[in-house]
């Protein structure tokens, strides 16, 4: 009965967040719904990044990225939909280690230290 705990209550996190308007905005809901997705369905957790809007971004993108859980491609998304540029870039260089797609990331935002990151990576890597 215990395991089925954290379904059911991302479950219920779900349909207070995502399908009632009233106490959907609320930050700290957005941040329990996002978290215990986290901790307890991963594929749920992509999508609820995309549809929510006001999570608190670096608390959220760190217990992504945190073992057990390494959700690097989410913490990605939560850092580069919310204007957190040079975490995003920390991401792909230094948890998904693509380098081309960092240049590509680099190329899209135009920051100069995105680009000083992006430059580190290549000295280190080359």
């Amino acid at each position: 009965m215990t395991a089925d705990i954290p379904t059911e209550l991302l479950s219920l996190l779900e349909k207070i967040v995502l399908h009632n308007s009233e106490f959907g905005q609320f930050k700290k809901l957005q941040n329990l719904l996002l978290i215990t997705a986290i901790k307890s369905d991963h594929s749920r957790v992509l999508d609820h990044i995309n549809r929510l809007d006001n999570y608190d971004v670096e608390e959220i993108a760190g217990v992504a990225i945190d073992e057990p859980y390494r959700l690097y491609e989410e913490a990605y998304t939560i850092y580069s939909k919310n204007g957190f540029k040079i975490e995003a870039m920390d991401v792909l260089l230094n948890k998904i280690q693509d380098i081309p797609r960092a240049l590509d990331y680099a190329d899209k935002t135009n920051i100069p230290d995105v680009w000083t990151k992006l430059g580190h990576a290549y000295l280190n890597t080359y």
